[in-house]
C-alpha cells in the first residue's frame, strides 16, 4: 500500500452535498434568516433526541455556556469547579459572569474531572460544577451528579463534543440542570457555527430564550442562530446516530491495527454502561512529550487530521493578565473570600491534567467517510514514523 497518498486522501470533514444545497437556498429565498421556524423546528428535534424537555439554539456552544451560568444566577464571588483539561470556553464562560474558577483534577480512565477530587475543592462560595466530556468520552456524570446534589450544586455540563454519547442509558446532557453542546464546524453536527442548549427547567429554558435576544429588562445578548445553522443542524442531526457508529467502528478497527504496540493505543471506552461517539479517538503514546509533539507535526504535514491535546488551562494567559482587563479579575475582588483568595493560578498543579494534555494524549479525527484503509494507512505510518523517532528508553514514558 502506497499509504502516503492513501494519507493524503483523508476525507475533509464537513461534507456538504445536494441536501444540504436545498436547505439553504430555501433559508435564502425565505427572506428569513434568523431565529425563526426552521430554528423552532430544530430546536424539537433535539428535544427529542435528548429526550429532554427544552431545548433552546444558540450562535455557538461558547453563548450557550455563558448563558446557562446567567439564567442559573451565577456571578460575582461565586467560584464554579471546573477541569483544567479542556479547550478555553470551559472556563472563560466563567469569567464572563465575574465568577471565579476552581480547578480540579481529571481521571485518566475518562479524561473528565475525577469525582474523589471534587469535594476538597468546594467552599462555601461554590456554586456550581462544570462538568467537560472530553473527545466524545463521557465524564462520571453520574457521581458528579451525585455530589452536586448533596452539595446544592448546580451541575453544567458541557457536552460540545458529546452528543449521542451515553451513560447509564442517558444522554450526556442530561444528567445536569443544563446541558450545552456545539455546533461548530469541527463538530460531529457542523452547521459552520451554532450551538444549543437542553434542559428539563422549564424556567431556566424560558430565561434563557429571554437572555438570548437583547432588548429585555434584564441584561440580555444578541445570541441567536441563525436559520441557516438551523437547517444544517437538522440534517446533522438526522446522520448523527450512523456516523457515530461510524466513528467507533474506526476506533475499533484503529485499536485492533495497534494492539501489539506497546508504543501506542487507543482509548477505547471500557465500561459496559457508557458509550464514546469518538468525536475525536483519544491516541495515547509512550513517548515523551517533545516526541509526541514532533509525531505530530509529521502526521499534519502528512495530511493526517490530528490535534494536540488542549494546554492545562490554569495556564492561560487569561489568570496572568498584566495589566489586569478593565472587566477585572474575579479572583481578586476584595469581596471575595474563596477557594481562589490569595492563590495564583499559575502556582497549582494538577498532574493527571498536566501528564495527559502535553502530549500523551492525541486526537486523531476519523469523521465519515473515514475508511479501514485510510486507518492501516495511518497504522502504517505511525509505526514507520516511530521507529524513526525514538531512538532508546530516553524518549520514553516514565509511567505507562
Amino acid at each position: 500500500m502506497d499509504y502516503a497518498s492513501k494519507l493524503r486522501s483523508w476525507p475533509r470533514w464537513p461534507e456538504y452535498g445536494p441536501e444540504e444545497l436545498v436547505a439553504v437556498t430555501k433559508v435564502l429565498k425565505s427572506n428569513q434568516l434568523f431565529a425563526a421556524s426552521e430554528v423552532q423546528l430544530f430546536e424539537q428535534q433535539f428535544a427529542d433526541f435528548q429526550e429532554s424537555e427544552f431545548a433552546v439554539g444558540i450562535g455557538n456552544a461558547t453563548q450557550g455556556l455563558h448563558l446557562a451560568l446567567a439564567a442559573l444566577d451565577i456571578g460575582k464571588d461565586d467560584e464554579v469547579i471546573v477541569t483544567p483539561c479542556s479547550w478555553i470556553s470551559s472556563v472563560s464562560c466563567i469569567l464572563m459572569q465575574n465568577a471565579v474558577p476552581v480547578f480540579s483534577d481529571i481521571e485518566s480512565d475518562t479524561l473528565g474531572l475525577d469525582p474523589k477530587l471534587i469535594e476538597a475543592k468546594i467552599t462555601p462560595r461554590t456554586k456550581a460544577i462544570m462538568l467537560v466530556h472530553i473527545l466524545g468520552y463521557p465524564a462520571r456524570a453520574d457521581e458528579v451528579a451525585e455530589i452536586a446534589r448533596n452539595h446544592s450544586l448546580i451541575l453544567v455540563e458541557d457536552a460540545s463534543h458529546a452528543p449521542g454519547a451515553t451513560l447509564n442509558g442517558r444522554k450526556m446532557g442530561t444528567f445536569g440542570e443544563v446541558g450545552v453542546f456545539s455546533l461548530q464546524q469541527r463538530k460531529a453536527i457542523s452547521t459552520g457555527d451554532g450551538g444549543v442548549i437542553s434542559t428539563n427547567n422549564k424556567e431556566v429554558a424560558e430565561k434563557i430564550r429571554r437572555l438570548r435576544s437583547f432588548g429585555h429588562d434584564e441584561l440580555s445578548y444578541n445570541y441567536r442562530m441563525s436559520e441557516f445553522s438551523a437547517v444544517l443542524g437538522q440534517i446533522g442531526l438526522s446522520r448523527l446516530e450512523a456516523q457515530n457508529l461510524e466513528r467507533e467502528r474506526c476506533a475499533n478497527y484503529l485499536a485492533s491495527l495497534l494492539k501489539d504496540e506497546d508504543w501506542a493505543r487507543v482509548r477505547l471506552e471500557s465500561r459496559t454502561n457508557a458509550t464514546s461517539v469518538y468525536y475525536a479517538i483519544g491516541l495515547e503514546l509512550n513517548i515523551s512529550d517533545s516526541k509526541a509533539i514532533e509525531l505530530l507535526e509529521q502526521m499534519i504535514t502528512s495530511g493526517i487530521p490530528a490535534r494536540k491535546m488542549f494546554s492545562p488551562l490554569h495556564l492561560h494567559p487569561h489568570f496572568r493578565s498584566k495589566p489586569a482587563p478593565a472587566r477585572g479579575l474575579p479572583w481578586r475582588n476584595t469581596t471575595y473570600d474563596g477557594f481562589m483568595k490569595e492563590r495564583n493560578y499559575e502556582d497549582l498543579s494538577f498532574p493527571i491534567a498536566q501528564e495527559y494534555c502535553n502530549g500523551r494524549i492525541l486526537e486523531l479525527y476519523v469523521h465519515p467517510p473515514t475508511s479501514f484503509e485510510h486507518l492501516e494507512a495511518f497504522a502504517e505510518f505511525l509505526r514507520i514514523t516511530y521507529h524513526n523517532l525514538v531512538e532508546d528508553d530516553a524518549d520514553r514514558r516514565v509511567n505507562w
